[in-house]
């Protein structure tokens, strides 16, 4: 049994501490070697790092000599030592803590082979020298942070010393520079992102290493030999083992799950860019971990160069598949990582014998002992063959499709035929599919290899849907070059699709252990969302400006009236025309050098002469993303004596127009200057005049009253110029609804250039007297808090055009006729358009998220799950989001692939809040 040797050990502590406590609760409850089953749900980090069977995988690959004998320093609660004590003859570890030594005996008390030190390093005496050394992420640890590098290469310097000759270290350190640091994972000693890659600028009780510093540290040790193993995801819970002989290709992400313990931080996926990262040859500088292989001497035999380590399958399925070099050549062995899995292997190669016997080409194997042992062939797997294939041959892409479905029929024999699912085989090898196959394209054949699942009684398609479902899983944009709907219905496939892809699901929960390793999986899950949510904090123009918060959204719509500003600018200056800042936007000039920070449009004027010479102009100078819009050009919206200019690409659409048409992108307001008259007769009926005509404009377009709205428009302009002529002591913006409030002439008879948004902008001469009419005395101080926000209220969008509301929210019912209409929710909304359009517009069924409705009626009406939605073609349907939570429900269509719905209005407040919440 296990042996517990306490000599060297000083004032011995046998209080567990916090960490100690939490693993020895959960190994109380049972005796195992590996506690995956009892931590499915524990979300507790630190006791799946020493208790779960995953740890093996860092170097249960690895050839150690039968005979050797390793020391592993700081062996914690037994993660690895179990492991190794399966695969050498001697395993000694060392442990300070008497609590962690003490369980790892308790742990492992069945190998013989064992002895636990308690105690520090430095006092304990060996009775032997080691063929191994093992420190894992211990050496992150030792110069508590230091980044003087010789502090670490002192270490290695006199650890060395229990070394043999021809021993080796295997090292394993995080690469300070991993991708998932740069994707914005948190540094794992500093748990803040981007600390080791900044140089743990505000220091570090640990810290990670550079692939040069960890190459420096081990040189200058003494070590002449060393060479480096990338472990991915990371050392602690490996999945992948690359080395520089053999680094990744372009499907490493269809084989990888990356974890996060926080992905609160993250900008990026890093399974995304593992394409280009390969592509451009920088892997080894981003991997995220080491294992360093060194010593004084360069080891002789056969060395590993790759594994692939399936430790998540179960003790029955887990195998280290490995790419060997020898003195013969390479060849791969695929060894079962546990005692329970040698039935299995041998199963494995029973199986390539069966398949060979049924004619289907495979890799050479053969068994040695409990280990597969398959030729390597330097041919690209048929999974990466097809990614480009499909791009450029969709004839032959098609052909070997076909191919693959003939091997499958042909590897088994067919029992029956299911009217639905099709041919029936009395083996189904689950895994003849492009990712365990090669292509040899001078030979035009398919070689397979590693056919270790079979299904009895399983219907061939099942196996052809796995195929051609990750074909285009790990194919980017393979859909534009050969849909996938062609392959469904090619192979008749419409009606058994979806139960192929439940069944997918089934079946990768429970080879894939998603139960047991359920919590791994949830740190597994990277949300996109929250990618994204980051990533536009970082673009975020955020500021805090007179103790009021401008949104990044608001700064981008500064941006935008300010480019519209530049073109009135260019305009103006190309023919002399003369324009001014006024109301909002001049004391905004005078008070903040730019926009008031609760302002969210931007006002100029022109007296009216160049006010009317502008208008005729822009009409053809503007570009060809702007539009004016004058008095008469919006007989559906718009109505006030002036006018605006608008950006088409965006959206700015005021609460009384959000069901009407027009282009509604976001703008600046031009206002003319007209004579005010000191006539007061004269001035009295001209105030008469412009309400009177503005009422009714006001209902022609918002109450829907028959009147002649371009005469009125006419009626209005004369009312707005008629004492303009000769000189004027005032001028006045008579615009419908505004205070028409007498401005000095004298005060706009020049512009004074101001600070504005960094740039030069006119002001009227008069500018100080012109605020103090219109705001008093005191217009330089702030408002109350009460009174800081903007003025419209509305849709706002600096990055949508306009058309794609319009798209949603207008015309509800248009395209409807002889078409199925589905709605989308089921509650109060639902009842709402059932009373107002249920009659005429009744939905043939409805779709929700609660799964708790599906197969339940709503007045009469059949509510389904969201799928059912593509049981409808495109052209046929006509769908329409009846739920307060329209955003939500749009992504989620979005990512169905369903583009061409409708959003029913039912309070116009409602999607105001919606779209004001909005970032």
């Amino acid at each position: 049994m296990a042996e517990l040797i306490t000599t060297y050990a000083k004032n011995i502590n046998t209080e567990p501490g916090n960490i100690e406590k939490r693993v020895l609760e959960v190994m109380s409850k049972d005796k195992l070697e590996y506690y995956d089953s009892l931590i499915s749900e524990n979300g507790d980090f630190q006791v799946w790092r020493n208790l779960s069977g995953l740890r093996t995988g860092l170097v249960s690959w690895y050839p150690f000599k039968e005979s050797a004998s390793v020391l592993e320093i700081g062996a914690g609660f037994g993660a690895l030592t179990g492991m190794l004590c399966d695969r050498v003859e001697t395993v000694v570890a060392t442990e300070k803590s008497y609590v962690r030594a003490e369980a790892l005996c308790k742990r492992f008390d069945n190998k013989t082979n064992l002895k636990v030190y308690v105690g520090d390093l430095s006092d304990i005496q060996f009775e032997q020298k080691f063929d191994y050394v093992i420190l894992t992420g211990l050496l992150e640890r030792i110069g508590s942070g230091s980044g003087k590098l010789e502090l670490y290469s002192d270490y290695i310097k006199k650890v060395s010393e229990y070394l043999k000759e021809d021993g080796l270290f295997l090292i394993s350190v995080e690469n300070r520079f991993g991708l998932k640091y740069f994707c914005g994972a948190k540094e794992p000693h500093t748990n803040h992102a981007f600390d080791g890659i900044r140089g743990y600028r505000r220091g570090t009780k640990g810290r990670c290493f550079s692939r040069d510093e960890i190459n420096s540290v081990v040189h200058n040790a003494g070590l002449d030999y060393s060479r480096f193993y990338y472990p991915l995801p990371d050392y602690i819970f490996p999945q992948l083992i690359y080395s520089d002989e053999y680094l990744p290709d372009k499907n490493l992400k269809e084989r990888l799950i990356p974890y996060y313990l926080q992905n609160n931080s993250l900008i990026a996926n890093e399974k995304e860019l593992y394409d280009d990262v390969v592509a451009n040859k920088v892997f080894p500088f981003l991997a995220n971990s080491f294992l360093v292989e060194c010593g004084k001497k360069k080891p002789q035999g056969n060395r590993a160069l790759y594994s692939a380590i399936s430790t998540d399958r179960g003790y029955r399925h887990s195998f280290a598949t490995t790419v060997m070099d020898s003195t013969k050549g390479r060849y791969v062995s695929k060894r079962p990582l546990f005692a329970e899995g040698r039935d299995n292997a041998h199963k494995l190669y029973e199986n390539i014998k069966d398949l060979e016997n049924h004619g289907i080409t495979t890799v050479p194997h053969r068994m040695e002992g409990d280990t597969v042992v398959v030729d390597y062939i330097d041919l690209p797997t048929l999974s990466n063959y097809l990614k480009d294939l499909i791009r450029k041959d969709t004839v032959k892409f098609e052909s070997i499709i076909d191919r693959l479905y003939d091997n499958i029929l042909k590897a088994s024999e067919i029992t029956g035929e299911d009217e639905t699912l099709g041919p029936i085989l009395r083996k189904a090898y689950m895994e003849l599919i492009p990712l365990n196959a090669f292509y040899d394209e001078k030979k035009d054949e398919i070689i397979y290899f590693d056919q270790e699942f079979v299904r009895e009684n399983c219907p061939a398609k099942y196996v052809l849907f796995r195929a051609i479902h990750y074909i285009y899983c790990f194919t980017p944009n393979a859909d534009s070059y050969y849909p996938k709907e062609k392959l469904v219905e090619r192979y008749g496939m419409q009606d058994s699709w979806e139960h192929f892809h439940e069944e997918e699901q089934e079946f990768l929960n429970r080879i894939r252990n998603h139960r047991m390793y359920a919590q791994f999986y949830r740190w597994a899950d990277v949300n996109e969302k929250n990618i994204d949510n980051n990533i536009n904090k970082l673009r975020s123009e955020e500021e805090k400006i007179a103790d009021y918060v401008v949104s990044d959204k608001m700064k981008k719509i500064w941006r935008t009236e300010l480019a519209i500003l530049d073109e009135v600018d260019r305009i103006c200056k190309k023919y002399n025309l003369t324009y001014y800042f006024v109301h909002g936007s001049l004391l905004g000039a005078v008070r903040h050098n730019g926009f008031i920070p609760w302002d969210d449009d931007l006002d100029i004027a022109m007296k009216r002469k160049d006010y009317d010479k502008f208008l005729e102009l822009a009409a053809k100078e503007l570009e060809e993303k702007y539009v004016l819009q004058t008095p008469g050009s919006e007989p559906k919206m718009y109505w006030g004596g002036f006018s605006r200019i608008r950006d088409k690409n965006t959206t700015a659409i005021e609460q009384r127009d959000v069901c009407r048409e027009g282009v509604q992108g976001i703008w600046i307001d031009i206002l003319p200057l007209d004579v005010y008259s000191s006539d007061e007769k004269k001035l009295e009926k001209q105030n008469k005049l412009l309400h009177r005509i503005g009422d009714k404009l006001y209902k022609s377009i918002y109450a829907d009253k028959k009147i002649n709205y371009r005469k009125l428009q006419e009626k209005l302009y004369n009312a707005q110029t008629m004492n303009n002529g000769g000189t004027a002591e005032n001028l006045a913006f008579f615009t419908w609804g505004g205070k028409h409030r007498p401005l000095p002439a004298k005060d706009f008879a020049e512009v004074e250039m101001h600070d504005f948004e960094g740039r030069k902008v006119p002001l009227p001469i008069g500018y100080k007297d012109i605020l103090f009419i219109s705001l008093g005395k005191d217009y330089m101080k702030y408002p109350p808090v009460s009174e800081r926000k903007p003025k419209h209220n509305g849709i706002f969008d600096p990055f949508v055009p306009y058309t794609e509301y319009q798209k949603l929210l207008l015309d509800t019912f248009k395209g409807a006729e002889g078409k199925k209409i589905i709605l989308f929710g089921s509650g109060m909304m639902f009842e709402d358009y059932m009373e107002k359009y249920g009659s005429k517009y009744r939905p043939d069924f409805i779709v929700d998220n609660d799964e708790n409705k599906w197969d339940r009626k709503r007045m009469g009406i059949d509510i389904r799950r969201p799928e059912a939605i593509l049981d409808i073609p495109k052209e046929k349907r006509h769908l329409i989001i009846c739920s307060y939570y329209y955003r939500e429900i749009s992504e989620q269509l979005d990512k169905m692939g369903i583009t061409d719905y409708k959003v029913y209005v039912q309070k116009i407040e409602w999607i105001l809040k919606t779209e004001a919440e909005r970032k």
